[in-house]
């Protein structure tokens, strides 16, 4: 059920950006855009609803992907991170959902439902 999920993307590459945000969009998600971790927790502030998933990647200005995933979970627990990178030796945990560029489309909405689904998993009963 995509109702109501709402995803935070945050990439500094334009052309990511609309294209992550535009196709989970017309899959039915609720999407909010920041050009990097810094404008990102900005979007989220000004969010009153719940955000299930922070779509990153790793490697902004400013404010890196992991930096706002720490400070986001900090902030709203509830969210759970897919970051995304076009590199591989990224240095994330092993089992972290990740998402390696370029990816298309398909690729996309399977990691996303992955990590979704993991956060039903993670909630106690």
């Amino acid at each position: 059920e995509k109702s109501g999920r709402t995803i935070l993307v945050a990439d500094d590459t334009p052309e990511v950006l609309a294209f992550v945000a535009e196709f989970l969009h017309r899959t039915g998600y609720r999407v909010l855009q920041a050009v990097d971790g810094v404008e990102a927790l900005e979007v989220a502030a000004q969010h009153s609803g719940l955000i299930d998933l922070l779509l990153t990647d790793i490697e902004m200005p400013r404010l890196n992907g992991r930096g706002l995933s720490r400070r986001l979970s900090y902030r709203r627990p509830e969210t759970r991170t897919l970051f995304m990178s076009g590199r591989l030796d990224t240095g994330l945990a092993q089992g972290t959902p990740f998402l390696p560029k370029p990816f298309v489309g398909r690729d996309l909405l399977r990691k996303v439902s992955e990590a979704l689904d993991s956060r039903v998993a993670a909630r106690p009963a």
